[in-house]
C-alpha cells in the first residue's frame, strides 16, 4: 500500500500558454481563468520556454504593452506583470529547477 496514485515523472513537457480571446488594447489589465481577455492553449514546454510564451496561470493581473489581436499567444515581452507576487517568484523557482 501507500503507493502513489500520482507522481511527476520529472519536468513538464506541456505548458497552458495564454492566447487573446478578443482584441487586447495596450494598457488592458488581463483576467483570469474562465473569464473575458484570455484562453489557454497547450503548446510543447520547450517551444514555450525557447519562445517566452506567457503561461496561462501566470497572466491573471498583467498589463498588456501593446496591441494584440484575437486569437494572438502572448510572450513575457507582451506584458508588464504586477510587482512581488509569489506566482512570478514561484515561477522562477520551477525554470530554475528544471533548466539544470
Amino acid at each position: 500500500m501507500n503507493d502513489a496514485t500520482v507522481a511527476p515523472q520529472g519536468a513538464p513537457t506541456v505548458e497552458v500558454i495564454s492566447t487573446a480571446k478578443i482584441d487586447l488594447e495596450a494598457g488592458q489589465t488581463l483576467d483570469g481563468l474562465g473569464c473575458y481577455t484570455l484562453y489557454g492553449q497547450c503548446e510543447n514546454a520547450l517551444t514555450a520556454r525557447a519562445e517566452r510564451l506567457l503561461p496561462f496561470g501566470v497572466a491573471e493581473g498583467c498589463k498588456v504593452k501593446r496591441n494584440i489581436a484575437r486569437d494572438e499567444v502572448l510572450t513575457y515581452d507582451d506584458v508588464e506583470l504586477p510587482k512581488g507576487r509569489l506566482i512570478d517568484k514561484l515561477r522562477v523557482e520551477q525554470d530554475a529547477l528544471f533548466s539544470a
